[in-house]
């Protein structure tokens, strides 16, 4: 048996009640699942020893993009030590329905928002998977305010160009002149934000182009800082479109303890997708952010459950939730293109894709090679078809009408099955470095214990 110090004790306590206080009654319990190779998340581990100044990069795909299963993880990490910045964020809101808690967005029309998700669009691209660009002659702007964690200092990253344009910077009543010309690079410009602001406008001056990459949200105050990056409909592939200079460039100002990579929905879903090939970009990408983050710990979850109907099933005749759902067979996941062509009646509900599986497979298989923890999120949630039970369930129901994207509550219940599982590895890896066996009580009954 071991036991922690007090200090650890408190502070894993202090880790678990966060989560049974945030979700409260009537959320349903996931499976408890552990993080793989634990060892993985070491220098995060570190960082969180060292106190709660922790800093979280989480990127991924559409169920990252909305800033609901990430911020539920934000809140619950703040909850365990206290609230930092909001962190990065894009340069506007470059797709519908964008949201992000924390902070609230406003962009004019005037911006030409270009995306990484578009094979055609050229670069660069950053972290945030999108630039946005004001030709000379506009003047587009760009609103943050509703500010509900500590901020000191905005930073915005811009492309220097030579013939590149002001931007002038309102907080509040004070106007700040940005000049992006020069040679061509990338650069943040640091503009203070004084306690109690209420508005920051950032806008073109129209006397040359600008073009913008991310915005981020700084305070010396401390705390746990979490920025997400998620695009709808991306794969890890998204990753090789970020700019080597601009990447580096914005996780040295991140400086992120723990990368989660929560991809993976896109791929299994894609009946055509080359596994070899998705391995070796996937390898090539994990290889560069530990490359370009040497002090970050990298997390893969993969996705979540997620299943499918055949085209060919009549929902006008039986509402997709009064479908059965029942993984693949091997042979059908064998003859699938076959079975698929002629319309069989032998899958006709609610299924797995067929290389989801495999896809996750591989990006844990991946993640252990490569020496990065792994956490397996469809496994948290009950496994193959628990997304149609997610999708059933009432008060609250967890999964939405697509059978792949889950509710406001179903992303909560998944935040707070990462966090229990980060603190549980966490606990024990304390265990290990600083416990020591509890030594017998003394024979005598006197309550003395012995050396």
């Amino acid at each position: 048996m071991t036991f922690l110090p007090l200090r650890r004790v408190a502070a894993a306590a202090a880790f678990a009640s966060a989560s049974v206080g945030l979700m409260g009654a009537g959320v349903p319990q996931t499976t408890f699942v552990p993080i793989s190779n634990p060892a993985g998340l070491s220098a995060f581990f570190d960082a969180k020893s060292a106190g709660p100044d922790v800093r979280i990069l989480h990127i991924g795909d559409s169920h990252i993009a909305r800033d609901t299963f990430s911020g539920d993880l934000r809140a619950l990490f703040a909850a365990d030590g206290k609230s930092g910045p909001r962190g990065m964020l894009p340069a506007g809101t470059v797709y519908p329905f964008y949201m992000a808690r924390g902070v609230e967005m406003d962009m004019s029309d005037g911006w030409d928002v270009v995306r990484a998700r578009n094979e055609d669009a050229s670069g660069p691209f950053g972290l945030m998977n999108a630039r946005v660009v004001a030709e000379a002659g506009t003047s587009p702007w760009i609103a943050l305010s509703g500010f509900e964690t500590p901020v000191e200092r905005l930073l915005i990253s811009y492309q220097r160009q030579p013939q590149g344009g002001v931007l002038q910077v309102h907080v509040d009543s004070k106007i700040h002149a940005v000049p992006t010309s020069g040679d061509r690079g990338f650069a943040f410009a640091a503009l203070p934000v004084p306690s109690g602001t209420q508005i920051v406008r950032i806008a073109a001056a129209g006397d040359g182009p600008v073009a913008l990459f991310s915005l981020a949200l700084e305070a010396d105050a401390g705390g746990a800082v979490l920025s997400n990056s998620g695009w709808p409909g991306a794969t890890a592939d998204i990753m090789a479109r970020w700019d080597d200079d601009l990447l580096r460039m914005e996780l040295a100002r991140l400086d992120p303890d723990l990368i989660i990579v929560g991809y993976g929905t896109n791929e299994g879903f894609d009946d055509k997708l080359e596994l070899g090939d998705y391995e070796a970009a996937l390898r090539a990408q994990l290889a560069r952010l530990k490359r370009f983050a040497p002090g970050a710990s990298i997390l893969l979850t993969g996705g979540p459950d997620g299943t499918r109907l055949p085209y060919y099933a009549d929902t006008d005749a039986r509402e997709p939730h009064e479908w059965t759902c029942a993984p693949l067979t091997e042979a059908e996941r064998q003859q699938y293109v076959e079975l698929i062509a002629e319309e069989s009646e032998a899958l006709l509900r609610w299924h797995d894709a067929p290389q989801l599986s495999a896809v996750l497979a591989l990006q844990k298989r991946v993640a252990l090679d490569v020496g990065a923890a792994h956490w397996d999120w469809r496994a948290a949630m009950g496994g193959p078809c628990s997304v149609h039970r997610w999708r059933l369930a009432e008060d609250p129901q967890l999964a939405r009408p697509d059978h792949v994207h889950l509710t406001g509550d179903g992303y909560k219940a998944s935040a707070k099955a990462l966090f229990e599982a980060l603190n549980g590895a966490f606990v024990a890896r304390q265990g290990d470095r600083e416990g020591r066996p509890v030594p017998d009580r003394d024979k005598s009954g006197s309550g003395v214990t012995r050396d």
